[in-house]
């Protein structure tokens, strides 16, 4: 799915990929381009078969009815924030109901303003990411919520580098944090700056499974329209074998509007 956006101050450019890739039977993410209110979310559920499909679509479905209705940027920063909560209750009802012993999904948001204060905000549950590639360097903007994760950043927090990495990454795809899973659920939530010439990425962790940080980086580095990024990305994601299924969006911010 390639499309332009314009923006009131800045051109928007924009792709997006959704793949069951080339080992899975079905593809249980789900990807949501909100081009008004200029919002991008990729779920990834997990729970096997149905019930993933089910729980990634909830989501990006909450997200979606929740920006049926114009509001300012901040508005739009809560009302999301509110739909993550209400596709968790969804989730775990519709689990009880079905008799699904484990149903949920991440979330990875990125929310633009390019209108007030020129500025992004990111939101994740669970494991998919928000990246953003400037000057030449992609820079995660999220943090999983993961063991691994978590493992890391107390040895970090007490002075220590882990000496057991590959231990660690035995946990790396171990959630600490899903919507669905739980009695409630929280969403990390962090502002940055845009900058003109700034790309963003919005994936599942089928693509940064399969293909390096340095590939990705080059991916972008490589330059072009938000559909040639994009097609370099599934491209790399299938050399990579595409063990899992692989979702993302590229959002290219372009020079001011005349």
């Amino acid at each position: 799915m390639f499309e332009r956006l314009k923006s009131r101050l800045f051109r928007l450019d924009i792709a997006s990929r959704s793949d069951r890739g080339l080992v899975r039977a079905d593809n249980q993410d789900h990807v949501l381009v909100n081009r008004r209110s200029t919002v991008f979310c990729v779920a990834d559920g997990m729970g096997g078969g149905e019930g993933g499909a089910q729980a990634s679509d909830i989501v990006c479905s909450e997200i979606a009815s929740a920006l049926s209705r114009r509001t300012g940027f901040s508005g739009r920063v809560r009302k999301i924030d509110d739909a993550i909560r209400t596709a968790h209750e969804r989730i775990r009802k519709f689990a009880a109901e079905a008799g699904y012993r484990q149903m949920a999904s991440t979330a990875a948001v990125l929310i633009l303003d390019c209108i007030d204060d020129l500025s992004a905000v990111t939101g994740n549950v669970g494991d998919s990411r928000v990246y953003r590639f400037r000057d030449g360097k992609l820079v995660q903007l999220t943090r999983d919520h993961t063991m691994a994760c978590e493992m890391r950043r107390k040895a970090s927090a007490q002075g220590m580098r882990p000496a057991f990495d590959a231990r660690i990454d035995h946990f790396s795809h171990v959630l600490t944090r899903a919507v669905g899973i739980g009695s409630s659920v929280k969403a990390d939530w962090r502002k940055v700056e845009i900058a003109e010439g700034d790309a963003f990425l919005v994936c599942s962790d089928g693509l940064y499974g399969a293909v390096d940080a340095e590939s990705v980086q080059s991916a972008f580095a490589a330059g072009g329209r938000a559909a040639e990024i994009a097609e370099r990305l599934a491209e790399r994601v299938v050399k990579g074998g595409a063990e899992d299924n692989y979702s993302f969006i590229v959002v290219k911010v372009g020079g001011r509007k005349a």
